[in-house]
């Protein structure tokens, strides 16, 4: 009987975290790490001011937020993961690193939150998700909020600024909310 049980659970443990991964990449994106060496160009694209909200649309395990909390004077970094192992990998990242009264991550559908407050947005998704978000920006997003996308485009939009340095770098492309 106990054998049965923990059978039972550990299936269920299986079915939650691989389930959540499939909805992460079917909905949005799945989970894949932003190169270190690209950071740097994402923190200068973003020109985070004083007092800005920023927001990291599929957090991931975290690597953008901390980076854009410790490099930047954002008054509040918030992520939004819906992938339960990178969910989880983030927030005991930002625990370890004692970062939780500016960052935030939560385990939430970005596609169903309000964006408004935000001043940054950044995001890695697919072509598709960055479709989805287009109407939602228009609708949401205040003028002057800045959007930096990794790797694709906003398909209906006009790029402010694109960053690739080099041939094999990833497009980092930035657009400003008019």
């Amino acid at each position: 009987m106990l054998v049965s049980i923990v059978y039972i659970f550990i299936l269920i443990a299986i079915v939650v975290i691989f389930g959540s991964a499939l909805y992460a990449g079917f909905r949005a994106s799945p989970w894949l790490p932003i190169f270190k060496r690209d950071v740097e160009r994402i923190l200068d694209l973003a020109a985070i001011k004083t007092g800005d909200k920023v927001y990291d649309l599929g957090s991931g395990d975290g690597r953008v937020l901390i980076a854009l909390a410790n490099n930047s004077e954002a008054e509040l970094v918030v992520g939004y993961e819906v992938s339960l192992i990178p969910y989880i990998i983030s927030k005991i990242r930002i625990w370890f690193l004692r970062l939780g009264s500016r960052v935030e991550v939560r385990y939430a559908d970005f596609l169903s939150r309000d964006l408004e407050s935000a001043n940054v947005i950044f995001c890695f998704l697919t072509p598709k998700a960055m479709k989805k978000l287009e109407p939602k920006f228009r609708k949401e997003l205040k003028p002057g909020t800045r959007i930096v996308s990794y790797s694709f485009s906003l398909p209906n939009w006009s790029t402010t600024e694109v960053s690739k340095p080099e041939k094999n770098s990833m497009p980092i492309f930035k657009y400003v909310v008019d």
